[in-house]
């Protein structure tokens, strides 16, 4: 029977290894069918209310059922975008953003750089700490903050309002970058001490530019973070105008539950343009890496 066997093996050495082959491939294209089933799983979760809200925004006779319009027309965004009041309140929400996002990046730049390379008791209980603050929920601190603000005449002031909501996106930012800051050598810094330089001359002139990413990614998050931010504008900001459009989009909320659909949808969409342009333009850089051999070995 061996004699018979190896025969059989000689006469087809390649059976075992297309069969092989095969089996993986078949394993392959069945990963695939769940990846491509997950994939059209999520499309229609958030695709499909995506294309609802373009057809409402084209769409003059927008109601709560869908219906394909019957002409399209640009009606509603001109309605919106022909208001003053969308324009200020969109100043205003890229102050708000833009503002504590870049307040966020510079305290959190200051912060993660000892807590990366200097080991002090108490390091890790600070992190933790960090970390607990990231999770506690802006509903249970508004009361005292509300009292805060009036005590201090802050009520109802864009820049207060701003640098508060730059408080709340230190606390990520920091464990970011000191994330960033652990995969870059000190050595490239250290190399400028020699020079003459000193620890906050090294950090600025060379180990930023090598983190530059980091800090796009930060602000990217603090940016869409505070661009969406409703609740704090909401109780702290009074005036209409000074109110962001995040707060705004109440507006086309009538009385008696009437609502402008169509309006709405168009206001929905100018709104998600400028976090989407940001990304965009950002979107190369973010899938790069930090320089070459900048990292530790």
């Amino acid at each position: 029977m061996s004699v018979v066997a190896a025969a059989g093996q000689s006469a087809n050495p390649r059976s075992v290894p297309e069969r092989s082959y095969l089996e993986r491939q078949a394993h392959a294209a069945r990963k695939n069918l769940w990846k491509a089933v997950i994939f059209v799983v999520a499309f229609c979760f958030f695709g499909l209310p995506l294309f609802l809200l373009v057809i409402d925004a084209f769409n003059s006779n927008a109601t709560v059922s869908f219906a394909l319009p019957s002409s399209i027309t640009f009606s509603n965004f001109a309605y919106v975008a022909g208001t003053g009041s969308f324009w200020t309140a969109a100043l205003n929400g890229l102050i708000l953003s833009a503002g504590s996002g870049a307040v966020a990046i510079v305290l959190a730049a200051l912060a993660a750089y000892p807590l990366s390379r200097f080991k002090f008791r108490g390091r890790v209980a600070y992190l933790l700490g960090v970390l607990f603050v990231t999770g506690i929920p802006v509903t249970a601190l508004i009361v005292p903050l509300y009292e805060f603000f009036k005590n201090f005449g802050w009520l109802d002031q864009i820049i207060p309002v701003m640098l508060l909501m730059a408080a709340f996106a230190a606390p990520i930012s920091i464990w970011l970058m000191k994330t960033f800051l652990d995969n870059i050598d000190p050595a490239l810094e250290e190399s400028t001490w020699v020079d003459g330089a000193s620890r906050f001359q090294g950090y600025v002139r060379v180990v930023l530019p090598l983190m530059s990413t980091g800090l796009l990614v930060a602000f990217l998050l603090d940016f869409i973070t505070g661009w969406a931010n409703f609740y704090v504008p909401f109780i702290l900001l009074s005036s209409q105008s000074k109110l962001p459009i995040a707060v705004t989009i109440y507006q086309f909320f009538g009385s008696f539950g009437s609502v402008e659909y169509g309006r709405l949808a168009a206001f929905a969409i100018l709104y998600s343009i400028p976090p989407a342009l940001l990304y965009v333009f950002t979107g190369g850089r973010l899938g790069g890496s930090f320089t070459t051999g900048a990292f530790k070995g």
